[in-house]
């Protein structure tokens, strides 16, 4: 059985949508685990409607952070397989039963993922992420995962249950956590990488607020120090890192007339990575009284 895990928070216009594409799907035995984050629109009622046995809705009070739920659902979890899917994304039909089949005949690899295709509204914006396509892989990610050439999208997993005991859960410290999350699952477990899109990953204005990003690169950096304190990495990857998250968030806070946080990120980022003209540039810039310009 697979455990099937949808956090979801005030997505009555959307959840919907992709607890369908889940109960559609071509393999059906698997658990629908719902922790809802304190809903207080018509979430709720409208999920209760739905009659399957498989689903098991939990209502839990309001805290923003998603990796609480997961690990919340992980403890109730009774498959041997692990899933996510997010309640404003959708699965293609066949996703489940070529995952698992790839697991069942392949014990050494940890886990499952395959490509997504991006859309907001009627338009498609990014058909595929990967550039191989219509292949399957099975081989160690970390590496590529660790010089930013390999990004794994949560609602593609399919984990064995039994790899939660040598990795833990979710840091709950982090209002996410599902990057340093991937980092560790990689640098542990072999991958079956599907490139094939098995998913529909939306993009619409509640997932695409401004604070979204800053707490992305905070994690970013948050964990490649995990990773270097832990001896998983070299020093070299961690001052990649936070030089480039930090620049990218001061370019973000100079794109909003920030100038002094701007300046404080530069210079962070510098730290780590001294030449490096793009930042240079954009540092000196915020000493201008015009409003500075944000072009790469």
């Amino acid at each position: 059985m697979v455990s099937i895990i949808l956090p979801t928070y005030n997505r009555e216009s959307l959840v919907i949508d992709s607890i369908q594409s889940v109960l559609q799907q071509s393999y059906t035995d698997f658990e629908l685990i719902i922790v809802d984050d304190g809903s207080d629109d018509d979430t709720r009622e409208l999920i209760t409607t739905i009659n399957d046995d498989r689903i098991k809705y939990h209502l839990l009070p309001h805290s923003g952070y998603t990796g609480r739920l997961k690990n919340f659902a992980l403890k109730q979890a009774l498959g041997e397989y692990i899933a996510f899917i997010d309640s404003d994304d959708m699965w293609k039909s066949g996703k489940l039963e070529n995952q698992v089949a790839l697991l069942e005949q392949n014990p050494s690899i940890g886990f499952s993922i395959t490509d997504v295709t991006t859309f907001k509204g009627d338009t498609i914006l990014i058909d595929h992420s990967y550039q191989l396509r219509h292949t399957i892989q099975c081989t160690n990610i970390f590496q590529s995962m660790k010089e930013s050439r390999f990004l794994v999208y949560i609602p593609t997993l399919v984990i064995r249950k039994s790899c939660f005991e040598r990795i833990g859960y979710f840091d709950e410290s982090m209002r996410s956590g599902d990057f340093h999350f991937n980092m560790r699952l990689a640098y542990h477990f072999d991958a079956g990488i599907i490139y094939e899109s098995t998913v529909w990953r939306r993009v619409h204005d509640s997932n695409m607020s401004e604070q979204i990003p800053f707490e992305n690169y905070g994690e970013y950096v948050d964990t490649f120090d995990y990773l270097y304190k832990s001896k998983m990495i070299e020093k070299k990857y961690q001052r990649q890192a936070r030089s480039v998250a930090f620049y990218k968030m001061g370019k973000m806070y100079a794109s909003q007339g920030e100038s002094q946080k701007a300046r404080r990120h530069f210079l962070i980022s510098l730290r780590s990575k001294l030449y490096n003209p793009p930042c240079i540039f954009h540092l000196l810039n915020t000493w201008l009284p015009q409003k500075m310009k944000t072009s790469e």
